[in-house]
């Protein structure tokens, strides 16, 4: 019993530093939580948007590549692109490349207002496309499709006149047309002008990405969190009053040692 009497009095003796100085510990508490409101309350709300893009050039394979390839943006970048719209409200643009995907990235814009956030993107666009490097793979992508285009022209052409050739051999009666079919010469030449067609209009459309949705922006701002600050700055208020609190009290008890000591 009298081994553990040093403990229990110790411990009332922190109780009643706490309940002398009660006022201190809530004033402080208090204290710290109303000025993190107001500093909550004073810093700008930042809101989120997130889009997701798809990489079209074959040149470039994965997104983490073209993330490479981008490296950080900031705000010389889209300066160099958009002098007028650079300095929008911009807190921050990240890119992200998606686990599930090789050639899916997302990319991720915080702004002080909401209808910034889409010019921002439309920003990032204009510099994907206006980048030296993407640029070139997107070139290099149009001279691969034009030539595929002049040889589907080509053979499209031929292949009429060989349908025309047959026919009049048919006609004239100097080709056998057993084991020959002209139905399967005419759908195969249908196939590639449909094929063609698909060629000319990826080309028409050519470009380094494309958005796979529409984009996701935040209806209400994701910063501050006011709560968590609040509740944050009454904890650390809390235990910073409780330490003044103690420290207080050791000056206190120790002033008449001081005092002989000075």
């Amino acid at each position: 019993m009298n081994a553990n009497t040093p403990d229990e009095i110790n411990l009332m003796d922190y109780f009643q530093v706490l309940i002398k100085r009660k006022w201190l510990i809530i004033l402080g508490t208090l204290m710290c939580i109303i000025v993190a409101a107001i500093i909550s309350l004073l810093m700008p709300r930042i809101y989120r948007g997130e889009a997701t893009f798809k990489i079209i050039t074959k040149e470039i394979t994965t997104a983490r590549e073209l993330v490479s390839v981008i490296g950080n943006l900031d705000g010389e970048k889209l300066k160099q692109v958009s002098p007028k719209t650079y300095n929008l409200l911009i807190n921050s643009i990240k890119l992200n490349t998606l686990r599930d995907s090789v050639d899916k990235f997302q990319l991720i814009i915080e702004a002080e207002r909401v209808d910034e956030i889409p010019i921002a993107i439309s920003i990032f666009v204009e510099y994907i496309d206006n980048n030296p490097l993407i640029r070139q793979s997107v070139g290099q992508d149009k001279e691969r499709l034009l030539k595929q285009t002049e040889e589907l022209s080509e053979v499209i052409e031929s292949s009429k006149e060989l349908v025309k050739t047959y026919d009049n051999l048919i006609k004239t009666g100097r080709l056998i047309t057993i084991g020959f079919n002209p139905v399967d010469l005419n759908k195969r030449i249908s196939d590639m002008k449909i094929e063609k067609l698909q060629v000319e209009q990826t080309l028409k459309r050519l470009k380094a990405i494309e958005m796979i949705a529409q984009p996701y922006i935040s209806s209400k701002p994701i910063k501050p969190k006011k709560r968590q600050n609040v509740m944050i700055a009454g904890v650390v208020g809390l235990l910073a009053s409780i330490m003044l609190a103690f420290f207080m009290e050791f000056l206190e008890k120790n002033k008449a040692v001081f005092g002989k000591n000075a």
